[in-house]
């Protein structure tokens, strides 16, 4: 059988697919039947097979943007949903083909996008490709094709609009050390006494052999208090 009987009918096969996992065994088996050709440095076969296996990316593309194209169903319990032709969501058609979301979305594009007009220009693009391949005996590429495409849709409707820049991320808090147990002992001491509800002249007055004792200890505390207090200024000064 020759290689143009084969490439007429691998395309024929491609028009008729109906499903994704159809078009998706035949882009399998070209790509195996290029790796093969490109072994044996069969130039001629090589072309015709990398031509089919890109034709049926873009008939994957076309399929898995038919999968839009929903029907409203209702539920049992009055809820509607809307399911493609055949009763499968897009994401379970395209995992059973194993297909991800973004491959289909790249054969997508390659099949024209959504708009009539460019999946128009897509399609001649594509074909003048091919054959420019053909012509120059060089095999297509997917790079090739997609610059192809692309170059034909942008010079139908004009270029994409461009996407919109990621919010920068607020600006990171300084990290505030954790309050040390010491400083929680002495800041609630503080409070303590300033809370003290009593006579100090008359429990010094009392406590006379306490006084030398007393005297050195509230000294050393109020010229801690000064610390303390210097140490604070320049914070409150900052939060107003």
């Amino acid at each position: 059988m020759s290689a143009l009987v084969r490439y007429e009918q691998a395309r024929t096969a491609l028009a008729e697919c109906a499903r994704i996992d159809e078009a998706s065994e035949i882009r399998d088996k070209a790509a195996a039947l290029a790796a093969y050709a490109r072994q044996r440095d069969d130039r001629d076969l090589e072309i015709w097979v990398r031509e089919i296996h890109l034709r049926a990316c873009v008939r994957i593309g076309e399929l898995s943007r038919d999968l839009d194209q929903a029907q409203t169903v209702r539920k049992a319990d009055g809820a509607t949903v809307r399911l493609p032709a055949g009763g499968k969501s897009k994401a379970a058609a395209l995992a059973d083909a194993g297909i991800s979301t973004s491959t289909a979305q790249r054969y997508e594009e390659l099949a024209g996008g959504r708009e009539e007009q460019a999946q128009a220009a897509g399609r001649a693009a594509m074909e003048a490709y091919f054959t420019r391949s053909r012509d120059e005996g060089a095999p297509p590429t997917m790079a090739g094709l997609r610059g192809a495409v692309r170059d034909a849709v942008q010079a139908t409707i004009g270029p994409p609009p461009p996407r919109p820049k990621r919010p920068s991320p607020p600006p990171e808090q300084p990290k505030v050390a954790p309050i040390g147990a010491d400083w929680v002992d002495w800041t609630g001491a503080v409070q303590d006494l300033a809370r003290l509800d009593c006579d100090l002249p008359e429990l010094a007055a009392r406590s006379a052999a306490l006084m030398p004792t007393l005297l050195r200890e509230a000294r050393q505390a109020a010229e801690r208090l000064r610390i303390w207090i210097n140490l604070l200024e320049p914070t409150n000064d900052q939060a107003h």
